[in-house]
């Protein structure tokens, strides 16, 4: 099992996520972060939103980022 921070994800906040996998983290990230647009919280929303309006190649860049930080992160 791995942790990595919404932020480690793009996101502004230090809520932690693990997982064993880095798709079960992005899961996890996806659901924080659509939790916390639910609530109203904007600064979640204008992360999310800087990630939809990525082009496909900005988009697999960041994606190439996240996975690195999960693969070099520590085995908690």
């Amino acid at each position: 099992m791995k942790k990595l921070t919404c932020r480690d994800l793009g996101g502004p906040c230090a809520m932690e996520l693990t997982g064993d996998s880095f798709k079960e983290i992005g899961k996890k990230s996806y659901d924080h972060v659509m939790e916390q647009i639910n609530k109203g919280d904007q600064v979640h929303k204008a992360a999310a939103l800087k990630m939809r309006d990525a082009s496909q190649e900005e988009q697999r860049s960041m994606m190439a980022e996240y996975e690195k930080k999960f693969n070099e992160a520590p085995k908690i």
